[in-house]
């Protein structure tokens, strides 16, 4: 029997999937479904199964879900890091309504799910594909996302994390000459560094290089 935890601030979505996977008769018609529908909620379920030493074979976790404060578990990403480490045999399937390059990026990055897609990407068909690639041992990434890291790798400017940091922070509204207060960099190094981002860009202004890493979805 599969076991499969599903993570997904709304009900309805989780429903969804369960209609979807159980569509395959022959692989998920006999399948354990959990639900969860935001972090604190997904811990504790990922802990009650360690209790029973049952273990997920699947998560299938949204990015953005209502964080639980009190545990430092503020998105998706942090439940699968923590499934990781409490749970590492379970494979993790990330789905997510953002589409920003650097967001994807930084999943890709940091988090490190088996399989990442947009949410916009799915159907019923491909969710049941994704899955049975993901249990056969396989990692999966969608157009969307490949067409993503694509665009890193253009910008390869983009793949430091104080580049990406120093855009960030711009596009938030924080003054140049403020940034050393928020990345751990002297006031001649960061304006060394957008000189090189901007280079990268094609721009000579700051606020031009803000609008186009917001028009690309860098920021």
């Amino acid at each position: 029997m599969v076991r499969i935890l599903l993570i997904d601030d709304h009900p309805l979505i989780i429903e969804g999937y369960i209609l979807a996977l159980a569509n395959d008769k022959e692989n998920f018609s006999k399948a354990d479904f959990s639900k969860a529908f935001d972090c604190e909620s997904a811990k504790k379920c990922i802990d009650i199964a360690i209790s029973k030493q049952e273990v997920f074979d699947i998560a299938i976790v949204d990015y953005s879900i209502p964080s639980f404060v009190e545990s430092n578990i503020h998105d998706g990403g942090d439940i699968i890091l923590y499934l990781n480490k409490v749970m590492p045999s379970c494979k993790t399937f990330m789905l997510t309504g953002h589409t920003e390059i650097l967001t994807i990026y930084e999943i890709v990055k940091n988090i490190r799910p088996d399989a990442l897609a947009s949410k916009h990407e799915i159907s019923p068909l491909s969710l049941i594909s994704i899955v049975g690639q993901v249990l056969a041992g396989e990692r999966y990434q969608s157009d969307i996302v490949k067409h993503c890291l694509k665009e890193i790798v253009r910008k390869e400017m983009m793949y430091d994390d104080y580049n990406r940091a120093i855009l960030v922070y711009l596009a938030k509204g924080v003054k140049l000459q403020e940034l050393e207060n928020h990345i751990p960099l002297s006031n001649a190094t960061i304006k060394k560094r957008l000189a090189k981002v901007k280079a990268a860009f094609g721009v000579n202004d700051t606020s031009t290089l803000v609008q186009h890493a917001i028009k690309f979805g860098f920021v």
